[in-house]
C-alpha cells in the first residue's frame, strides 16, 4: 500500500491552466496587479509554478540543529561568570562575551564547560592576549581541538564603518588580526565579519550580502589566507520573513561561489544571526516579541548555526531577567515544541523560496561586484560611496515608514495615543552621531520609530 499510486486518476495541470483558473477567480483583475517589488527590485509574484523552478544546489550546514546564544556584556568578570552559568542552566547553548581585552578568562569561564557549548569572545583590544589565555585554558583542562567551537571576534573593518576609525591604525589592526588568527586552535574562528551593522543602518538584504562578501574578500586579500576555515559571519535578521530566509540561503550559495572563484576548498560557513534593531520600538513594546519570534524562525529556516534573540525591551533598558528569559524561551519553543532542529533545509522544494534565493544571490553578487569596482570595501568606505548607497536605501525605507506604507504595529499604526513612555525614557536606544573627527564617515544604526518616539517623549 505504501508504494501504491495515489494520483494516477488525476490529469496533470499545466501552468497555463493554473493561470487561467486564477485569472478567472480574480474576476478581471490581472495576476500582475498582485505582484510586489522588494527594496532590491526583486519582483514577488503571487504564485510560482513547478515549470519555472530550477533550483541550484543549496550548501547546507553540517547539522540541522542550531545554538541558542546568550550575549553578555562583561563589566565584572565574576558577575559575568555567574550570569553565564545561570543562562546555560536556563537553555543557552552558546555564549558571546563583550570584553575590554584585559579580563582573566580563568575567572570568567570558571565551571563553564566550553567543550559542550559555542564560545564567542568580542574585543576591541588585546586579541592576542585573549587567544593565548584561551590556549592555556584549553591545555590546562586537557581538551582536544575538535571539542572546541567558537570565535574570537576582533573586526577592524566593522569598527571602521561603525565608528569611522580603526582600533589603532590600519597596519596595526591587520597585524593584530593576523597574529590572533594564527594563534587560535582549529575550532575557534579568528576572522570575524560583522555585517549586522548594515542591516541595522537600513541596508537592503542584497546590499548586506554584497558587503559581507566584500569584507570577507578584503580580509582574504590583506591576510593572504589559503582557505576560509577561520571565517565567522554575523548578519542581522529583519522582519521581511521570506526575504530573510532567502538572504541566509543565498549567503551560503555565494560563499561557495566565492571559494570556487578563489580556488579555495569548499568549506562550510559558520553563520551567526541576530535579531535586528531596525524595526524594534519603545511604543507597544511587547510587539517586539512577535517580531523577534518571526526573525528567529527565519534565521533557523535560512540555515544559521547560532541565533541570538535580543530581549523585547532592549530598546529602552539594560538586559532584564524577564526580557532575556522570554528571548531564550522563544528559541526553546522552536526547538522542543516545533522541532525546527530536525530538518536541515525546510525551504527546499518551495518554488517561491527557491526562486527568491536565486534572485537574492544574483543581486548580492552584483552589489559585491559594484563594491569591488570601487576598489574594494575599504576604498568604497573611504570614498563615501558605500555610505551613500546605504543611506539612499535607508531614507527610502524611512520615508515609507513615515508615510505609513511600511507598518510597525503600535508605532505608526494602531498607536496607543495615551501610552505613557516616561517609565522607558531613562535609557532609550536612539542613534548617535560621533562628535569627534573620524577617518571615514560612520555608518550609524537607526531604528525606524526613533523620530515619533522622540516626539512622543517630548509631549
Amino acid at each position: 500500500m505504501e508504494n501504491a499510486p495515489h494520483f494516477e486518476d488525476f490529469a496533470p495541470i499545466s501552468k497555463a491552466e493554473w493561470q487561467a483558473k486564477i485569472e478567472k477567480d480574480l474576476k478581471g483583475q490581472s495576476l500582475a496587479s498582485l505582484q510586489r517589488v522588494t527594496r532590491d527590485g526583486i519582483i514577488i509574484n503571487p504564485v510560482y509554478f513547478a515549470e519555472d523552478s530550477n533550483p541550484q544546489e543549496q550548501p547546507l550546514k553540517e547539522h540541522p540543529k542550531w545554538d541558542a546564544v546568550q550575549e553578555i556584556l562583561v563589566e565584572d568578570v565574576r558577575k559575568a561568570n555567574a550570569l553565564a552559568l545561570d543562562h546555560l542552566n536556563r537553555g543557552a547553548t552558546s555564549l558571546l562575551f563583550y570584553l575590554q581585552g584585559d579580563e582573566d578568562l580563568q575567572v570568567l569561564l570558571k565551571d563553564v564547560q566550553i567543550q559542550y557549548i559555542c564560545l564567542n569572545l568580542v574585543t576591541a583590544k588585546n586579541p592576542q592576549g585573549l587567544a593565548r589565555q584561551l590556549n592555556n585554558l584549553i591545555a590546562e583542562r586537557g581538551l582536544e581541538e575538535v571539542e572546541i567551537e567558537g570565535s574570537l571576534n576582533f573586526d577592524p573593518l566593522e569598527n571602521l564603518a561603525r565608528t569611522g576609525n580603526w582600533f589603532q591604525s590600519e597596519t596595526e589592526d591587520f597585524q593584530n588580526l593576523r597574529e590572533t588568527a594564527e594563534l587560535l586552535q582549529q575550532g575557534l574562528k579568528g576572522i570575524c565579519v560583522n555585517a549586522n551593522l548594515f542591516a541595522n543602518a537600513g541596508a537592503t538584504e542584497a546590499q548586506q550580502l554584497g558587503i559581507a562578501l566584500a569584507m570577507s574578500y578584503e580580509y582574504i586579500h590583506h591576510l593572504k589566507v589559503a582557505n576560509t576555515r577561520g571565517f565567522w559571519l554575523n548578519l542581522a535578521i529583519g522582519s521581511d520573513y521570506f526575504t530573510e530566509i532567502a538572504k541566509l540561503r543565498a549567503l551560503r550559495r555565494l560563499w561557495s561561489q566565492l571559494q570556487e572563484e578563489l580556488g579555495f576548498p569548499r568549506l562550510e560557513l559558520r553563520l551567526y544571526a541576530e535579531t535586528t534593531l531596525r524595526n524594534k520600538t519603545i511604543f507597544d513594546r511587547h510587539n517586539n516579541m512577535i517580531r523577534t519570534t518571526a526573525e528567529a524562525m527565519a534565521a533557523v529556516i535560512g540555515g544559521a548555526n547560532e541565533v541570538s534573540v535580543k530581549g523585547f525591551n532592549h530598546t529602552f533598558e539594560d538586559p532584564t531577567f524577564f526580557g532575556e528569559r522570554i528571548a531564550k524561551n522563544q528559541q526553546s519553543i522552536l526547538q522542543h515544541e516545533s522541532h525546527f532542529h530536525k530538518v536541515r533545509d525546510m525551504a527546499q522544494g518551495a518554488y517561491f523560496l527557491e526562486a527568491l534565493t536565486e534572485e537574492m544571490a544574483a543581486k548580492g553578487w552584483d552589489f559585491f561586484k559594484a563594491i569591488e569596482a570601487q576598489g574594494g570595501y575599504l576604498a568604497a568606505l573611504q570614498k563615501g560611496w558605500l555610505q551613500k548607497q546605504i543611506e539612499d536605501k535607508a531614507q527610502e525605507e524611512q520615508a515609507a515608514f513615515d508615510a505609513g506604507e511600511k507598518v510597525l504595529i503600535g508605532a505608526n499604526k494602531y498607536q496607543k495615543k495615551a501610552e505613557d513612555l516616561s517609565a522607558f525614557s531613562q535609557a532609550p536606544l536612539f542613534s548617535k552621531s560621533p562628535k569627534k573627527p573620524t577617518e571615514v564617515k560612520p555608518i550609524v544604526p537607526v531604528r525606524l520609530s526613533e523620530k515619533i518616539e522622540k516626539e512622543h517623549l517630548k509631549a
